[in-house]
């Protein structure tokens, strides 16, 4: 599974982002979140167009911070917690009957008339009455022709 760092307070978040750029204050986050430090500190230096040096820096408690489940696009992802990214075919785990059965087959998400998450599951022509616990992408189909 995969995890990142999100903020809690969404607003401070964009404006991280927006002051630092999304992929530098991602970074700095990290690596400072294994270490000892309450806080999180974000610095940068940079020089403007009339040669004079710009500093900002922001400094914020880590419990601003939550790790949170991410999708994997080549792994197995938990359900519900986690949706699939978009309308297709995906390899599922199913239970059946009180975890009696587990078994895995290519079932199709997509958009559902009512809110029921399981709902959103067919396979085939039917509607998926089994609990779907997880999904991942589909490998890529065998081709013959390629394997030689």
């Amino acid at each position: 599974m995969k995890y990142r760092y999100e903020f809690k307070n969404k607003a401070l978040g964009e404006a991280v982002y927006t002051i630092f750029g999304e992929e530098f204050a991602r970074d700095e986050i990290e690596q400072q979140m294994p270490d000892f430090d309450d806080y999180i500190r974000i610095e940068v230096d940079e020089w403007d167009a009339n040669n004079k040096l710009f500093n900002s820096h922001i400094e914020f408690p880590k419990t601003e911070i939550e790790r949170t489940l991410i999708y994997d696009d080549s792994g197995w992802n938990p359900y519900p917690e986690i949706e699939p990214p978009e309308s297709g075919e995906y390899l599922t785990t199913l239970i059946s009957g009180n975890m009696a059965l587990v078994h895995y087959t290519a079932a199709t998400y997509g958009p559902s008339a009512s809110d029921c998450k399981s709902c959103r599951w067919h396979i085939g022509n039917i509607l998926c009455r089994d609990e779907i616990i997880a999904f991942r992408e589909l490998p890529e189909k065998y081709d013959p022709e390629k394997s030689e």
